[in-house]
């Protein structure tokens, strides 16, 4: 039975009534509204759940749906902001609560929901959970007329033993973009004073979420956790606290303001006046503010007036607008109390650019991904792209605007594996359009081969994700991907649009789903058309997982980066994931944005012992326009073109090898393959080389059974040894090896010029008599 179908008492979830009964009051005043919320695409959807509002915002505290990633119940799911009309937002983050020590895993066996306050004036909450041998106990406020959602939190040891935690609150847009934390460029100023402010931003143009969080240290996953280390002595507390500040536009100055009440601070005023060079309003017209070359905040206006307030201090400031040209950067000070004027009357009008990007050995039109290198890159995300992709439609071409100025662009496709990156030279004139042509130099073809290169780990706009279906089809194209995938977690909204999309432009579809406990994350694919994960990550074991997506047609399973704090190798050393090992996963993650090296020589040891647990490569990406598609892929042998269950085949079969870079052709063998030896009677295994940086070299490595017939081994890691390392220059070669006369494996690393390597995953030596040769 679903989670979300039981009684809250039976899952250790207690909600209690300390003040009045819930309320349904008008929003001018706030409220407690229990059951799914109001907000629109809200995943608070249990009748359990609780809404608290007043007329600027709205949040809802998810007490029987499940949270993301498997946190434990009783964190906030949903924020709104109240429009001007009175009506809700749609939901503007995925998940913000207290994590107790980074994101590691969450046992949890009960949650405490105590409705403290329920009036006109105020409306309060307090959460008690468990964290192992901590409890938790968080209350959250909201006051009438108040864009502040405040809270506190505080955590108690009722352990045995000295705890060394990172803790501190969260906040995780669910779309938008992201200002992290302002840091001060000089790191050996001390703790406090290592950042100009304590708060992060989620934004978009029509809203704002700021996280004020006095306590902080330290800050995570580009400042969305922010952090405090300490140590927590057996029956110790301490409490944390800040606020979640929930605003109507994308605009910083009331989160400024916010942060001089707060911390009591002296201030000035700022009145900016912002016009064209022919003295037109500007639209959107901004004041960007940093301190010692730092973007501090920035603030918006309408029409040609922008006015916001700033702590006493010293600054540069410069005025902006969407597409225009930045206005000269002038240096001030604002004085307490003073209020001064600025005008910006020069800046230009957008102009537009035009691409066409051929393939220059075909002179076909080519898929490819440009970004600003060097020009005008808005630091406000909403007032002009830095990243752009050419149109699914109209294949090589792209259109977009930009502020008038000089440019290098970057144009590539398939970037450090099919082709290097081009850089053209473009000039923008206000109000004109500028067309450019540009050929990219493909050195390699991997599907002219057979081998088909897909990056399976990669989010589209489910949760943090923040890319939309058509620009990840965009993306994945323009990185030289020959299948498409997506990986949402514990979702399949998105793949019926993709597999659409896909089919327009005749590409291979591997529909996936990322189930996301707070233990493990784990890619499944292909996961049939219309199918619905049933299983509730945040309590359910590994077994019930595995289960229930071979039910949604998966034939492949795929532990993603297993040796992060929350991966499940990393749980299972600790002892922290339901259920244990199940030995049905077929696949282990080579992450493009983690260590590796210990999913490598977990690997090696698993070959040592003589398992097939292959490897499988993945981006990570949840933002195309901020991170690369295709970072690292996996090759995949097919010979022709698959289909999703052809690849998902050939990919548990270990018919592939991960890169970050380097393409390997193999001549005469097949990783994942078995390869018969006979005594005394020696064979020769051969590849192609290519990686377009430029060859550095090539290892054979194996087990130590296959190390015996070798004098010159190295060893390379733990669980395996290098028998043969050559040396490699150009961007192409050919090389062979002699199999060493042992049962065993082998496999390749190759590396090129900038460092970036290729693992395969290995051939399997067998060592049989003449007869059975």
């Amino acid at each position: 039975m679903k989670f979300s179908t039981l009684n809250p008492a039976l899952l250790g979830i207690t909600l209690l009534v300390s003040g009045s009964l819930l309320s349904h009051a008008g929003h001018a005043s706030v409220s407690i509204t229990k059951g799914k919320t109001a907000i629109p695409h809200g995943n608070a959807t249990s009748n359990q759940d609780l809404t608290i509002q007043n007329d600027k915002l709205a949040f809802a505290i998810a007490v029987d749906s499940a949270p993301p990633w498997g946190v434990a119940r009783g964190c906030i799911v949903d924020i709104a902001n109240v429009k001007a009309d009175g009506t809700l937002s749609n939901d503007r983050v995925a998940f913000a609560d207290f994590i107790p020590n980074n994101w590691s895993s969450w046992p949890n066996t009960y949650t405490k929901i105590d409705i403290l306050k329920d009036t006109a004036e105020e409306a309060a909450v307090n959460i008690k959970r468990d964290f192992g041998e901590t409890e938790i106990s968080t209350t959250y406020r909201l006051f009438e007329g108040s864009d502040l959602i405040r809270v506190e939190t505080t955590m108690t040891n009722k352990g045995d033993s000295d705890l060394a935690l990172l803790s501190g609150y969260t906040l995780w847009p669910d779309s938008g973009y992201k200002f992290a934390v302002p840091r001060n460029h000089t790191i050996d100023k001390p703790l406090e004073n290592r950042w100009l402010s304590d708060r992060f931003v989620g934004y978009d143009e029509e809203w704002a979420i700021a996280l004020h969080a006095p306590y902080m240290r330290e800050t995570k996953n580009q400042s969305r956790d922010l952090y405090a280390a300490h140590i927590l002595s057996p029956s110790q507390s301490m409490t944390f606290s800040g606020d979640y500040q929930v605003l109507p536009r994308g605009n910083l100055a009331a989160v400024v303001s916010a942060e001089i009440k707060r911390k009591g601070l002296k201030s000035g005023t700022i009145q900016a006046h912002i016009s064209t060079q022919e003295g037109q309003a500007v639209e959107q017209a901004a004041i960007v503010v940093s301190q010692n070359g730092v973007p501090y905040m920035w603030a918006m206006g309408d029409g040609k007036n922008v006015a916001f307030t700033l702590p006493v201090g010293d600054y540069e400031v410069y005025a902006t607008g969407k597409q225009h040209s930045d206005s000269k950067t002038r240096l001030i000070t604002v004085e307490e109390n003073v209020t001064q004027t600025l005008s910006f009357d020069a800046l230009r009008a957008p102009g537009k650019i035009s691409l066409d990007i051929t393939d220059e050995k075909s002179q076909q039109p080519i898929d490819a991904k440009i970004t600003i290198e060097q020009g005008n890159q808005p630091l406000i995300e909403y007032l002009g792209a830095r990243t752009f992709f050419t149109d699914l439609d109209n294949i090589g071409n792209a259109v977009f605007g930009l502020a008038p100025g000089e440019y290098e662009l970057g144009v590539s496709h398939g970037a450090g594996f099919n082709a290097k990156s081009t850089i053209i030279a473009a000039s923008v004139d206000a109000n004109k359009t500028t067309t450019v042509a540009s050929a990219i130099d493909v050195k390699t073809y991997p599907t002219k081969h057979g081998w088909y290169a897909g990056d399976l780990h990669h989010h589209a706009d489910v949760l943090e994700g923040s890319t939309n279906p058509k620009n990840l089809v965009r993306s994945q194209l323009a990185a030289g991907l020959n299948v498409l995938f997506v990986s949402d977690h514990d979702s399949t909204k998105n793949n019926d649009t993709i597999q659409t999309l896909a089919d327009t432009r005749n590409v291979p579809f591997i529909p996936s789903i990322e189930v996301s406990p707070s233990w493990g994350h784990f890619n499944a694919f292909p996961i049939d058309s219309g199918a619905q994960l049933t299983v509730d990550p945040g309590v359910d074991d590994i077994h019930s997982i595995i289960e229930d997506v071979r039910r949604m047609g998966a034939t492949v399973i795929a532990s993603n980066h297993p040796y992060i704090p929350y991966g499940y190798l990393s749980s299972l050393d600790k002892g922290s994931a339901p259920g244990g090992f199940n030995p049905s996963i077929d696949l282990f993650e080579l992450n493009a944005v983690v260590n590796n090296e210990p999913t490598v020589n977990k690997a090696h040891q698993f070959w040592n012992e003589g398992l097939p647990y292959y490897f499988t490569a993945g981006s990570d990406t949840h933002d195309v326009l901020n991170q690369t598609s295709g970072l690292n892929r996996l090759f995949v042998y097919t010979g022709s073109k698959p289909d999703a269950n052809a690849f998902a085949q050939a990919a548990k079969d270990g018919h592939s090898y991960v890169s970050f870079g380097p393409v390997i052709y193999p001549k005469n063998v097949m990783f994942g393959n078995t390869l018969k030896l006979a005594k005394a009677q020696a064979q020769t295994i051969s590849f192609d080389l290519v990686a377009v940086n430029g060859l550095k070299s090539v290892q054979l490595i194996g087990s130590d059974s296959t190390a015996t017939t070798t004098a010159t081994n190295k060893q390379s890691a733990v669980n395996s040894v290098v028998l043969e390392d050559k040396k490699l220059t150009g961007d192409h070669d050919y090389v062979s090896f002699k199999v060493p006369q042992a049962s065993g494996w082998v496999a390749l690393i190759v590396e090129d010029n900038e460092g970036r390597k290729a693992y395969t995953n290995p051939i399997w030596l067998k060592l049989v008599d003449e007869s059975q040769f």
